[in-house]
């Protein structure tokens, strides 16, 4: 349809334009024309059609001006179709001008595919930065959790003064009061059972939260965190690491018997090197075979492990992962530098 369209313009307003001896390099300034204009009527319809309850990515209706640059190149190759008209032109100008639209249809090309890129850049950005939103929240949950079992602990440490008060009651014979006391006691979310993994408090309660979930799961879950091992990463940074590297390892321990998952972490004797290693069971190899490349998850485009890579790279460290396949168990080793 477009070709017949600038077949019919060529031929009402131009009609001696393709009968002459040069009709090669009219023929291509006819062929980029018709293209040009497919092009933007494409892009008008790509753009009338989209449906925005499935468009689930960020569309703005900016991009829209951009139909401004192919029909711009539009009149300025009907102008070169006037102009082959109503002058004769040389061989050469002739070879310039058909050359000339060619490139003006390569601009075109790449200026939306520039656009595109830029459009998908900025998705992943939008991405990057919620997912950096989701650590920060959950960093700050890990201390509210912490602030929660310091409570506790003073719960525990004055639960001698609650008897002496409870016994007091008694000794009245205030039974209604005991029996509120003790309701007080029994619902305040200080007594809220709470497991102790390591000495560090924001990391305790990561691990607490995920051994929860592999119980959940019917996951085995052992850690053993050495004492001062992690002391000098930030908080944020230690929520990134170790809650992407759970995440992965309930992911792949996930419905398969006797499954489980281990971690750990030590230090290299007069080093300044710390190591953390995840062990976790994994029924089928993740790496793809050709470049022994993890595969990227479809739902979380692969920002966990670009998140775990992240951290590893602020710390000057290195990132190790391969697969057992007698003991069908995935295994990840990250060195850090203090």
């Amino acid at each position: 349809m477009s070709e017949l369209v600038v077949y019919g313009i060529t031929k009402r307003f131009a009609p001696h334009y393709l009968d002459n001896g040069r009709e090669f390099y009219h023929l291509l300034l006819f062929s980029v024309f018709s293209k040009l204009i497919f092009f933007a009527v494409a892009y008008i319809l790509m753009h009338l059609m989209r449906n925005p309850k499935k468009d689930t990515g960020q569309y703005d209706k900016s991009v829209f001006l951009l139909v401004f640059i192919p029909l711009t190149s539009i009149f300025i190759m009907f102008t070169f179709i006037s102009i082959g008209e109503s002058v004769s032109l040389p061989a050469s100008l002739d070879w310039m001008v058909a050359v000339g639209a060619v490139f003006l249809l390569a601009a075109n090309l790449l200026m939306f595919e520039i656009n595109q890129y830029h459009q998908k850049k900025n998705m992943e950005f939008t991405e990057i930065q919620l997912l950096l939103q989701k650590e920060s929240d959950l960093a700050r949950y890990y201390k509210m959790l912490n602030v929660q079992n310091e409570n506790q602990r003073i719960l525990i440490h004055d639960i001698k003064k609650h008897l002496q008060s409870i016994d007091m009651l008694n000794e009245q014979k205030e039974y209604a009061k005991i029996s509120a006391y003790i309701r007080q006691l029994v619902l305040s979310p200080d007594l809220k059972e709470f497991s102790r993994l390591c000495d560090h408090e924001m990391l305790n309660s990561i691990l607490c939260r995920y051994m929860q979930q592999c119980t959940d799961s019917h996951i085995t879950f052992h850690a053993d965190i050495r004492s001062g091992t992690t002391d000098f990463i930030a908080d944020n940074d230690l929520t990134s690491l170790f809650c992407n590297l759970l995440d992965n390892a309930i992911a792949a321990a996930s419905n398969i018997p006797d499954s489980f998952i281990e971690i750990n972490t030590s230090k290299h004797e007069k080093t300044p090197f710390f190591v953390i290693t995840v062990i976790n069971s994994c029924r089928k190899n993740p790496f793809v075979c050709k470049d022994r490349q993890l595969n990227d998850n479809k739902n979380g485009h692969g920002f966990g492990l670009k998140s775990i890579r992240k951290v590893v790279d602020q710390y000057h460290g290195n990132l190790q992962m391969y697969y057992n396949d007698d003991a069908l168990t995935f295994h990840t080793v990250i060195t850090l530098k203090q």
